[in-house]
């Protein structure tokens, strides 16, 4: 399969009973091994991320107050999750395992991080269980080090990437595109380059066709060299936060289609998972694995 993979067994942070399930991570990553889809030597270590990384996007104030563990009620409440030393750590393996994905897939066409995807937070602040945006932060290093000139991300986590549509707002090199929930988190909501907002308990069907009419042509105009796709598990029809319809094999179909648009195009894929909450864990897990499949196939 070669080395595509990137996890650290510190993605998962201790957040007590809570609805993100960090746990997910490593059972991915079992699933993987025992699956025969990869060795456990094909399990990469990811880059360990400098503070200068993080500062790429977020602001030096903001990233002392986390390091010293001193957020304020207020920035706690809209985090939703507890801050620790050993969340912040955790944070920081998944912003080195985009940041790892991106060099790999830049190199072999896909890169793979069983993590990431923490699209709500901003520069200033943490939001929606997201303390660093380690999309923006890979991206950013991308651009600043001349890796690739345009990238683009594909958002089809439920919920609107507010954080990558404010950062990247006025910046011409990144087209930002979201397929979420309409009528669910972030509120208000940022805009992106393009907003797919879907009503509740739409299905695999109008979704597959939504985002299969956008894509091609956008990719076609803007030409990135780069696509960032945040695999979200929420649109799946049993997820607790969601309100979408789509069955297992209609998120299959979603993988496929952002693969082989990329694929055929010359584009290098960074493949991430953002959010997943469904009713049974077991279910998250396997639609993880299926993405993660899928982009590892030929």
């Amino acid at each position: 399969m070669g080395l595509r993979i990137f996890y650290h067994p510190e993605y998962y942070a201790d957040i007590g009973e809570h609805v993100f399930p960090m746990e997910k991570y490593g059972l991915i990553v079992e699933r993987l091994k025992s699956e025969g889809l990869v060795k456990e030597e094909e399990i990469i270590t990811p880059y360990f991320p400098q503070d200068e990384d993080i500062l790429l996007v977020h602001t030096r104030k903001y990233l002392e107050k986390v390091k010293n563990i001193s957020l304020s009620y207020r920035e706690l409440m809209i985090l939703e999750i507890p801050l620790t030393e050993q969340v912040v750590t955790a944070f920081y393996w998944h912003v080195g395992g985009t940041i790892s994905a991106l060099q790999i897939a830049l190199e072999k066409g896909v890169g793979i991080n069983v993590g990431g995807g923490f699209h709500h937070a901003f520069p200033d602040h943490g939001e929606g269980f997201c303390l660093f945006n380690d999309i923006a932060i890979s991206l950013k290093k991308g651009l600043e080090g001349k890796w690739f000139e345009k990238a683009i991300i594909v958002d089809c986590d439920l919920h609107q990437g507010n954080g990558n549509a404010f950062i990247f707002r006025d910046d011409e090199r990144v087209f930002t595109l979201s397929i979420h929930q309409e009528r669910n988190y972030p509120f208000p909501k940022m805009k992106s380059d393009l907003d797919i907002g879907l009503e509740d308990g739409t299905g695999d069907e109008e979704y597959l066709r939504l985002l299969g009419d956008a894509l091609p042509p956008i990719l076609d105009e803007f030409k990135p060299q780069v696509l960032f796709y945040i695999a979200g598990a929420d649109p799946f029809k049993e997820d607790v936060l969601g309100g979408l319809r789509l069955s297992k094999g209609g998120l299959r179909r979603r993988d496929e289609l952002v693969k082989e648009e990329a694929t055929k195009r010359g584009i290098a894929s960074v493949v991430t998972l953002g959010g997943g909450y469904a009713q049974r864990l077991e279910d998250t897990v396997d639609i993880h694995f299926q993405t993660i499949k899928v982009f590892l196939e030929k």
